[in-house]
């Protein structure tokens, strides 16, 4: 077969097909591999092509939408803080004054008292012969509690009455001697003036009659001191029964029968004490903020931790009319009745009192206040611009604070001032005043905790 040269290595056959030299397959072989792939293989559906395509544009549709949601809402935050720093005003919140109210309520803690209290010490000293009450018994006045055994005082009494019987008998002697004197006396001067009697006589006769008298009045002393004695000693006698002064309660018992009592306030402890709890004094210290407004015959209100939820109402009855100089207070009295024995003496509670300003200050969110070398201000926005108040402060209501002068009430208070104002700045207002207002006007009294 005629073959044609085409290079050092191959030669092309007149048939089309290559031959490789130095060992290399040649074309032929290869056209033979090629012709053992497999023809009969499964054509693909044109319509799973064409769901497969609508599958996937949908795919990437969903894609698309999921990710421009946020990316026009980034685009639209980022319009927004360019156009604020475009701007270049500081944003501010403000609120309007509001009045505090007329009346509030003035929560004070109360000490709750007996109306009336007292000790009952023995009068007289002897042994405790015998006892009537004891301690819870309801009394009444002048009723008999206790009675002593009092034998040297009944001693010293029948002493007592027999030296005012000596002292009497005596005394009737020295006035019969006085009697006598005296008429002798009359009828020596008679004598003299006839000559009947000597000088030396009637002197004798006058001094004998000036000692009559003196005997007299020493007399009539004794008589009176010993009736004196012996008056002294029955009132001792009288104190060995014990009597209530006033109706109560007996409190305290601390002697048993047999005791010995001394007749001394301060030798021990108290027979009795007895206590009149149908009606209680509650006493409260009132600072000096609120005196001008509390008046004695006004209601208190008093609560009780043994009764939730409940409150007792008495009257302020009366104070003390000066203020304390070391807590700067006035107390005030205030009684409740408690005829059903429902409040004990010594109970610990609270009186709410209810005050009324003539005048109340406004309030202010406590946020607003600026504290600087020049004291206490509040900025207000005025015409878009931001301006300094000074003020004066009144009570901490906690979010809000009184402002007792410095501010008319009508005014747009900034309450997020920050360090970032100046006088005459001029500002974006975030909302209404009446939307960033403090606490609307309460529908009820407030309450301040008096501390």
């Amino acid at each position: 077969m005629e073959t044609q040269e085409l290079g050092p290595t191959t030669a092309v056959a007149h048939d089309g097909r290559e031959h490789r030299e130095n060992g290399q397959p040649s074309a032929h072989k290869a056209h033979s591999a090629h012709d053992e792939i497999p023809t009969d293989l499964p054509r693909i559906p044109t319509w799973g092509v064409i769901v497969a395509v609508i599958v996937l544009i949908m795919a990437f549709a969903g894609l698309f939408v999921l990710g421009w949601g946020p990316r026009q809402k980034r685009l639209a935050e980022l319009r927004e803080t360019t156009a604020a720093v475009e701007d270049a005003r500081p944003l501010v919140q403000v609120a309007l004054p509001q009045r505090s109210s007329k009346a509030k309520d003035l929560v004070l803690p109360a000490d709750a008292r007996a109306f009336q209290e007292t000790s009952i010490f023995p009068r007289a000293s002897g042994y405790l012969r015998k006892l009537h009450v004891d301690i819870g018994d309801r009394v009444k006045e002048g009723q008999l509690l206790a009675e002593i055994d009092a034998p040297d005082i009944d001693a010293e009494l029948a002493q007592a009455k027999a030296s005012l019987a000596q002292a009497q008998a005596n005394l009737t002697k020295a006035n019969n001697d006085f009697e006598l004197s005296q008429t002798t006396l009359k009828r020596y001067q008679g004598f003299a003036q006839s000559g009947g009697v000597t000088q030396q006589q009637l002197d004798e006769k006058q001094a004998a009659f000036t000692e009559a008298q003196s005997a007299q009045a020493g007399g009539e002393a004794n008589v009176k001191a010993a009736d004196a004695t012996v008056q002294r000693l029955t009132a001792l006698q009288g104190f060995t029964k014990v009597y209530a002064p006033f109706a109560g309660t007996i409190t305290a018992r601390n002697y048993d029968l047999g005791a010995l009592m001394t007749a001394s306030s301060t030798a021990g402890r108290e027979l009795f004490r007895i206590a009149d709890t149908d009606t209680l004094r509650v006493f409260v210290n009132v600072p000096q903020a609120y005196v001008t407004s509390v008046r004695n015959g006004q209601s208190a209100f008093l609560s009780v931790r043994n009764y939730p939820g409940k409150e007792f109402t008495g009257t302020i009855t009366r104070s003390t009319g000066a203020l304390d100089p070391n807590t700067r207070t006035l107390r005030y009295e205030i009684d409740f009745a408690n005829k059903d024995g429902t409040l004990f003496a010594g109970m610990y509670a609270q009186a709410r009192l209810e005050v009324t300003d003539a005048q109340p200050p406004v309030v202010v969110p406590t946020s607003s206040l600026v504290f600087d070398a020049s004291g206490t201000k509040v900025w207000v926005v005025e015409q878009g611009k931001v301006f300094p108040k000074d003020v004066n402060v009144g009570r901490d209501l906690g979010t809000d604070i009184e402002v007792s002068s410095g501010l008319k009430g009508d005014e747009s208070v900034v309450t997020n001032p920050g360090d970032r104002l100046a006088t005459g700045a001029e500002v974006a207002v975030a909302g209404t005043p009446a939307e960033a207002a403090p606490h609307a006007q309460p529908s009820r009294p407030q309450q301040a905790m008096a501390r």
